[in-house]
């Protein structure tokens, strides 16, 4: 699960003839990731094989149908399925009458859309001439006179007289322009046109036509024939595509399929009488991919293991359904290498956790969950299906951790005290209140702060002990001790002297005393200390234990940093020690978990509070009262599903991810498909 599939490298190698058969066996065993080959003087890039052709062009007719009905493969669901003979008898029928049912339905509706185009385009030229309220025949025709007809941005009369005083306009306003038609000698034709230029003049074409309101009529009345056609083309196509669109589909896979065989020698060299395929099979199928090859071809292709220096297969992650989805966000970041551990595992356990610990309110985790599970009867495909999981697996977190904090769409449930008993030490925000009670919350938040900042201590050592093992797996046990065990010591130390900075300043030791006091302040609460501290202020006079830790440690990284940085840079390296200080930062950023649980829930408590103090005055201000509420937990609900999400995919991707975690490698992609609407035979 930690560890991508083992792969082990095969040549597929035989004789040319039986190429095909080859293809066709490999195709079925869905187990082979092909390398791109290099030529040489022996082994050239084999052709297509010779139906490549007639199912490239089936396959392209078959899909432009297909585009032309807007089929969704994603969103079909089939009711059975085909077998391989049932297509290959039926193709070449179904074709013919997919070219008579699909084809001349489909020529008929552009001829149709044409048409529609161009009396919209008519009826846009003849509105203005409507407006303008002259006869067509009286804008065209004339022996001696040029007649501009079109619209301009204003009126150009006043500029028209500077060139000429004889010519005629009609002007009339439209859509905040001018229609005109101007009418002048030819003799200053050219003058007046530059006139007009200035005013944007557009001209407009004049129909050889009676009437323009007429014309107007026709060509409504045509365009409404049209849409009808149109509207029944579309519905004869639409009773077409439910009837074959499951059988359509089942022919696109079959022909996908037999053209990816057809093209396998575009993958494989070839010699005069041999070919050679070269890639890379999981270790488990190895031997069941050599015993169908061979079995297929009669022993004259051998399938055997490659030992060489150039091992680089690709990743084949494994991980079990659950784990599964988040998948998705991992390769997000990047595509494990093949000796790299699977971060997957601990995105699964952390990512839920953080997003539940910032959002934590068991109103908001229903309607997290409700929603996840809606949109799950939506979207039906893969990735939306894994994404939607995770948003599930992150409602019910959030729902264990609204309990724990006692939260339900920021008020307080089951009491002072939540169903786990937690609610006196870790509330998520200070309660209002005064005196020793305020003081109490102040404390809890503090508790609730240094759990968030080990909680990151924690995860920065786990990374750099993924890297060790990581680079101890490539480069042995002194590069990972040098490379990632100095940290692991240096993040220890930096661990140990922050315990004993928070030490010292007592705070340890004041959230135990008002915890051990609470009972005296809240009647409800009956459970004991559970901290083993003193609880009086005389801790400073001892020797703090965490610094004696932690000094050796410090120590031990600073000279493996000195042994490993400066012979690698020169001694430029010892500079890298400032890079303990970024990853002190690094822990500080998981205080991000408790701020954005502090504002959800603030933005929760204002909504209560504020939709409470509206609803008090009575009447029709109920109403707006929950209006209000409504209005600001939608706000906070759509925060909620986003910062939380980004945040811990945040702290996963630049805190934890880059610990260990490089990336670049290549998914295992093997010949051949997983088949949704055929069946093999």
């Amino acid at each position: 699960m930690l560890k991508p599939v083992k792969m082990v490298k095969v040549s597929v190698v035989g004789p040319k003839e039986y190429l095909a058969t080859t293809s066709e066996t490999l195709h079925r065993a869905y187990a082979l990731h092909i390398e791109d080959p290099a030529e040489d003087e022996y082994f050239k890039l084999g052709e297509p094989l010779e139906k490549a052709s007639t199912v490239s062009k089936y396959l392209v007719l078959l899909r432009s149908y297909i585009s032309h009905l807007k089929v969704d493969p994603d969103k079909i669901f089939p009711s059975r399925k085909y077998r391989v003979s049932e297509i290959e008898s039926q193709i070449q029928q179904k074709l013919d009458e997919f070219q008579q049912e699909i084809g001349t339905r489909i020529d008929k509706l552009k001829t149709l859309t044409d048409r529609l185009k161009s009396i919209e385009e008519e009826l846009k030229a003849l509105e203005p001439l409507k407006t303008l309220g002259l006869s067509p025949k009286l804008l065209k025709g004339y022996k001696h006179l040029r007649c501009f007809v079109g619209l301009v941005r204003d009126d150009p009369t006043d500029k028209l007289r500077e060139v000429t005083s004889d010519f005629e306009i009609f002007i009339k306003e439209y859509e905040k322009e001018y229609v005109v038609a101007i009418f002048v000698r030819k003799a200053v034709e050219e003058e007046v046109y530059a006139v007009l230029q200035e005013f944007s003049y557009r001209e407009l074409p004049v129909p050889d036509v009676d009437s323009v309101e007429e014309r107007i009529k026709e060509l409504l009345d045509e365009k409404a024939k049209v849409q009808d056609e149109i509207e029944r083309v579309e519905k004869e196509l639409e009773d077409i595509k439910a009837k074959e669109v499951e059988f359509m589909l089942a022919m696109e896979e079959y022909l996908s399929i037999e053209l990816e065989k057809a093209e396998l020698p575009l993958r494989t060299l070839v010699s005069k009488y041999a070919f050679m395929i070269v890639g890379y099979v999981p270790a488990k199928d190895f031997d069941r991919v050599k015993r169908e090859v061979e079995s297929k071809t009669e022993g004259k292709v051998m399938v055997e293991q490659v030992e060489d220096e150039e091992f680089n297969p690709p990743t084949m992650l494994k991980n079990p359904a659950g784990v599964r989805n988040f998948e998705l966000l991992t390769t997000t970041f990047g595509i494990p290498k093949y000796h790299e551990i699977d971060p997957t595992l601990f995105m699964s356990i952390f990512f839920p956790i953080f997003f539940g610990m910032m959002l934590g309110d068991v109103g908001y985790g229903l309607a997290v969950l409700a929603l996840a599970l809606f949109l799950k009867g939506v979207y039906k495909t893969e990735g939306w299906q894994r994404l939607l999981n995770i948003l599930v697996y992150s409602g019910i977190s959030t729902i264990v951790f609204g309990l724990i904090y006692g939260e339900f769409f920021g008020a307080e449930i089951f009491g002072p005290e939540s169903i786990f008993g937690l609610k006196n030490i870790m509330p998520l925000f200070p309660r209002a209140g005064s005196g020793e009670m305020a003081e109490i919350a102040a404390y809890d938040v503090k508790f609730l702060l240094l759990i968030t900042l080990f909680i990151g201590l924690a995860m920065i050592i786990f990374g750099f002990v993924l890297g060790f093992i990581n680079v101890y797996r490539e480069h042995g046990f002194k590069e990972a001790l040098l490379e990632k065990g100095t940290w692991i010591f240096g993040m220890l130390g930096l661990g140990f002297a922050i315990v004993g900075f928070t030490y010292n300043l007592g705070v340890y030791h004041q959230i135990a005393y008002y915890t051990f006091h609470m009972h005296n302040v809240n009647p409800h609460f009956t459970k004991q200390p559970s901290l083993p501290l003193p609880i009086t202020p005389g801790w400073q006079n001892g020797v703090n234990v965490f610094y004696v830790i932690a000094l050796p440690l410090v120590v031990i990284w600073l000279i493996m940093l000195l042994m490993h940085e400066i012979p690698k840079m020169g001694g430029i390296g010892a500079v890298m020690g400032l890079e303990l200080l970024t990853y002190f930062g690094q822990v500080l950023s998981f205080a991000r978990i408790l701020a954005i649980g502090l504002s959800s829930v603030y933005i929760a408590f204002v909504a209560n509070f504020m939709g409470g103090m509206i609803m008090k005055k009575g009447g029709a201000l109920i109403i707006a009262g929950i209006l209000v509420m409504l209005i600001f937990h939608g706000i906070n609900y759509l925060l909620g599903i986003l910062d939380p999400g980004l945040q811990s995919l945040r702290l996963h991707y630049v805190e934890f991810f880059t610990k260990f975690f490089e990336g670049g490698g290549r998914l295992f992609r093997p010949f051949g498909r997983v088949k949704r609407f055929l069946e093999d035979e």
